[in-house]
Formats: C-alpha cells, structure tokens, sequence
C-alpha cells in the first residue's frame, strides 16, 4: 500500500508539472507584456519630446529636400508645441504596440529574421494610417483617407528590415557582449540605432513617394547622400535615445508600481475590519 501511495504522489507530481511550467510561462509573459507596455509608454513620452523638435525640421529635409538651415527657420516654437500634442498621441499608440507585439512574437519557436518580417508586417500594417496622420501634421498638409496609406510598400519593407536587424542585434549582443546585454539602456540604444540605420534607405525610398505627384523631383535630385546620411543618424539617434531611456527607467517604475500594489492590497483587510 505504501508503495502504491508513493507511486501515485509520484505521478500525480508529474502531471502537475507541464500544468505547473504552462501557469509560469503565462505568467512570465503577462510580465513581459506589463514591461513592454511601460518601456513603450516612457519611450513615447521622451520620443514625443524630441521629435517635437525634430521632425518637423527632418521631415521638411526628406520631403521638400531644402537645407537644414531653412528647415530649422521654417519652424516656429508653436509649431513644435503643437506637434508634440500629436506626437505623443500617436507615440502613446505606437511605442507600446511594437513592444508588446515583438514581445509577443519573440514567443514563437522561429528564426530571429521571420520574427522580425512579422512584427514589421503587422506593425506596419495596423499603424501607418497614423504615422501619416502624424507626417501631414509635421508638415501641415491636408489630411484625407487616401494620405493615411500613401507609401505603404515602402513603409511596410523598411519596418520589416528593422524588425529582422533589431532581433538579430539582440540576439549578437547577449551572445557576444554580456556586460552591454546586463546593461538595459546600452542592450535597447544599440539594437534601435542599428536597426533604425540599415533600415533607413527605407526612409528615403517613403519620402520619395510622400512628396505630391505633381511637384515630386525627379530619382536623381531628390536621393543626395548628405541629406539623406543627416536624416538617417538624427532620426535614429532620436529614436534610439527614446526607448532607451524607456527601458532604463521601466524596471524601477514597474518595481514601485509592484511595491504601491502590494501595499494597496495589504490596506484592504484592515479597512474592512475597521
């Protein structure tokens, strides 16, 4: 009977066990969600603020090709506040959607370069009505259905490349550089700037096909390597700086947000017994 009550504990152990590693693996999910959201949402936050003063100035260098000095003198301080307003609307959406979704995506038992071409698929596919809502105001253009997917091909390809440089840049440095991968803001800021630079002749290729027909200047005197190296490295320098700070910060946010959620539901009992 003991050896009968022995093996039953024993298999009945066993079975809890894929139950057991399910309720973990969800669980640490849920957490990897809840952290990417909050990264997201500081990233957009810090994004939104710089962008305000950027991308109406890269933006007006990509699409109407002028110098940065009439870029920058093209732009007024309302301008900027005014953008911001929207930046961080659009931020708010968007930052947070592609952390959660590559996340997400990481889950799945493929290849680093598929998960990248799906997160930027669907990405790009869910949103670019709102990053062109976003690119008509930096630029105040008129905004109409058929302005909200102008692009696409372009957007979807370069949002694909950087999905597919972004994992394999993490994936290189937590084999290659563990002190960088320990570090949250230097692990996020080198994946971003690398995949954001060798996606970004996909910026051109968009800003090429965002200019009106009627005005759009031809391959040759549009496409001019300066323009396009000075829109490449600040957009990606904005861009990495953004959710880099958004990861460094997340962890102790997302710590206090645990420690104030214990403590409210240590609180409970107490005020019910009063």
């Amino acid at each position: 009977y003991l050896v009968f009550f022995e093996m039953k504990n024993c298999c009945q152990k066993k079975s809890e066990k894929p139950e057991e590693k399910r309720i973990v693996k969800k669980e640490s999910l849920i957490s990897s969600i809840a952290s990417a959201t909050l990264q997201g949402c500081v990233g957009a936050v810090v994004g939104a603020a710089l962008a305000s003063v950027t991308d109406p100035i890269v933006n007006r260098v990509l699409v109407k090709r002028v110098p940065l000095s009439v870029a920058i003198h093209d732009v007024t301080g309302a301008q900027m506040f005014k953008y911001f307003q929207t930046a961080l609307a659009t931020n708010m959406i968007k930052f947070p959607m592609f952390e959660v979704l590559n996340k997400v995506v990481a889950q799945m038992p493929l290849p680093d370069s598929t998960r990248g071409l799906i997160s930027g698929a669907i990405f790009t596919t869910a949103t670019l009505p709102i990053t062109n809502y976003r690119f008509s105001k930096s630029m105040g253009e008129p905004i109409n259905m058929a302005s909200l997917y102008k692009a696409y091909w372009p957007t979807v390809a370069r949002d694909m490349l950087y999905g597919v440089v972004r994992n394999r840049t993490n994936t290189l440095v937590a084999q290659n550089f563990p002190k960088l991968n320990a570090n949250p803001f230097g692990k996020m800021f080198a994946g971003v700037m690398a995949a954001c630079l060798l996606s970004s002749p996909g910026n051109e290729v968009r800003g090429y096909f965002l200019q009106p027909p009627q005005k759009r200047l031809p391959v040759g005197e549009f496409f001019k390597v300066d323009r396009y190296v000075r829109s490449a490295a600040l957009g990606a320098t904005v861009m990495a700086l953004s959710l880099g700070v958004g990861a460094f910060v997340s962890k102790p946010l997302e710590a206090k947000f645990r420690q104030l959620l214990v403590a409210a539901q240590q609180k409970k009992p107490q005020e019910q017994k009063h």
